[in-house]
């Protein structure tokens, strides 16, 4: 009898340790403020674990900066590489790493009046079709928090991460199309002079708030 339950516990024992060792491959969706996210995670130790993946994601944007009304878009297109840290052998993690790829809003404003460009107040026929940019670092540095049951079972499980990534100061650009002193010289100076009093509003969004939560499916 005691033959049998030795033998018992070292077949249980070892199918729990194929169990881990198939346990140690997951895929993941996810979707939040960087859009939606495909995921490939691996623990490569334990309460260590390497992820990555591409993440989509378009808004439609309205914004007014200094009284002119834009509208467009903000486009991030990313690839994602994380190593998610868990200190206390749980669900709970720490996550570093990275979103690298194109970041940036795209807005154009066509004045149905009057409007002040610079120092100056221009009509919409001399003004014609204003284009704003907004590009953010390529590279941005990550740091957040979680809850993660990835690996805990083989199967199905659930991810929310919460976290901020660092974009650095968006770099506008603003351009003319379409006006009757688009290639005047006075006109392209307050431009220029708009340009940067754009640039001083949005100066201090250096930080992208991060949010997600998915499922994750680990073999």
């Amino acid at each position: 009898m005691k033959r049998i339950i030795t033998l018992a516990a070292l077949a249980a024992g070892t199918a729990a340790a194929a169990g881990v060792a198939q346990a140690q491959v997951a895929v993941s969706g996810s979707v939040g403020t960087t859009g939606a996210s495909v995921e490939a995670q691996v623990r490569i130790a334990p309460g260590i674990h390497l992820r990555g993946g591409y993440n989509y994601f378009e808004y439609e944007a309205d914004d007014t900066y200094d009284d002119i009304a834009y509208e467009g878009d903000l486009d991030l297109s990313t690839i994602g590489a994380f190593v998610d840290w868990h200190p206390f052998g749980n669900s709970f993690f720490v996550s570093g790493g990275a979103f690298i790829g194109e970041k940036g809003l795209a807005l154009t404003a066509t004045p149905t009046a009057n409007v002040e460009i610079g120092s100056q107040t221009f009509t919409p026929a001399q003004v014609g079709t204003l284009n704003m940019g907004a590009d953010l670092e390529e590279n941005a540095p990550f740091i957040g928090l979680g809850w993660d049951t990835t690996f805990e079972n083989p199967g199905l499980a659930f991810r929310f991460l919460a976290g901020a990534m660092f974009t650095g100061s968006p770099q506008v650009s603003l351009t003319s199309t379409g006006g009757s002193l688009s290639s005047d010289a006075n006109f392209q100076a307050q431009l220029a002079q708009e340009e940067q009093t754009l640039q001083d509003e949005i100066n201090d969004y250096e930080v992208y708030p991060v949010v997600q939560a998915g499922i994750t499916y680990s073999f």
